[in-house]
């Protein structure tokens, strides 16, 4: 590793090769080559800027959920929003909710001013910049994507709002990934709503979450995208994939399409894992699995993230 051309940011502490492993659900993976906590919006972009200058690769972490990171780690600057990006402002049955924070707070708040909608993401472990990348939701179809009315982003070194009529949210994707914008806030529209009720709601779906899913053990969340008309969990569980383990990584037995760990995996593991499960899965259902997680790597990425394609049985 090698010096950046131009210092950096007065003011804005900058860390060297930090463990990702500590900002990630998954909780495996190496280092990034440097790592910064912007407080404001001015000094996210004022790190951008010296990212950009230095030719640095920059990846914006939010929550750190449906993320592996390769063992390596990455090069670059990985820049957590959670503090430029933490407001929320409720105006009316209008929010505006920073990148940077979390659903499940965001949900509570909103309950908090009697407001509805956002009950289905009480149990989502990610935060509102990726939700709107990959229009996060839950199996009965409500998504984030159905509330936004519109998104604030960094468009290179401006500021600007993009309108909902000029985004598109599709299953577990919108227009705004692989657009190179940089999240900043959206403005979520919501229902007037009891609070009992809402939270009434919340404490079925954490009931529901916690006796279904393996909230206890390291995991990136759902590691595979459903198939057309179908579940992810239950075409793994039907290749009898339930326990399969690779090193210390293994498919969760209480829910398929989790994989978890003790806290000794490698990210090789999980990337072979995630491969062999596809292999059983497209032998024995002829379905093809494609990753929802995201893999953060410097070198080509592991098999299983090649495949990019779904087919039916």
């Amino acid at each position: 590793m090698s010096a950046p051309a131009l210092e950096p940011p007065v003011g804005i502490p900058l860390l060297r090769e930090e463990p990702l492993s500590r900002h990630t659900y998954m909780r495996v993976g190496g280092p990034a080559e440097y790592f910064a906590t912007p407080a404001t919006l001015d000094e996210l972009t004022d790190l951008l800027g010296w990212a950009h200058a230095c030719g640095l690769r920059v990846r914006p972490l939010g929550g750190g959920s449906n993320i592996v990171v390769a063992d390596e780690g990455v090069r670059g600057l990985v820049v957590s929003l959670r503090r430029a990006c933490g407001d929320t402002r409720f105006e009316g049955e209008l929010v505006r909710v920073g990148a940077g924070v979390m659903l499940p707070a965001l949900a509570r708040a909103a309950a908090e001013h009697d407001l509805g909608g956002l009950e289905f993401a009480i149990g989502i472990p990610g935060c509102i910049g990726g939700a709107l990348q990959s229009n996060a939701g839950i199996g009965d179809g409500r998504s984030i994507g159905q509330l936004v009315e519109a998104v604030d982003v960094l468009d290179g070194a401006r500021r600007r709002s993009v309108p909902r009529a000029d985004l598109t949210f599709d299953y577990r994707t919108s227009s705004l990934r692989g657009s190179g914008l940089l999240v900043l806030a959206a403005t979520l529209r919501l229902t007037p709503r009891a609070r009992a009720d809402i939270e009434q709601d919340m404490q079925r779906l954490l009931g529901a979450r916690q006796a279904s899913q393996p909230t206890a053990e390291p995991n990136a969340g759902s590691m595979f995208r459903n198939p057309p008309g179908d579940f992810a969990g239950r075409v793994i569980e039907a290749a009898g994939c339930k326990g399969l383990a690779v090193g210390s990584a293994r498919v969760s037995p209480l829910h398929a399409n989790f994989i978890v760990h003790d806290g000794s995996a490698r990210a090789s593991d999980v990337a072979a894992l995630m491969a062999l499960v596809q292999e059983r899965v497209r032998a024995q259902l002829g379905i093809e699995l494609v990753p929802e997680v995201e893999w953060w790597g410097d070198e080509p990425a592991p098999v299983a993230f090649h495949r990019a394609k779904m087919t039916g049985p």
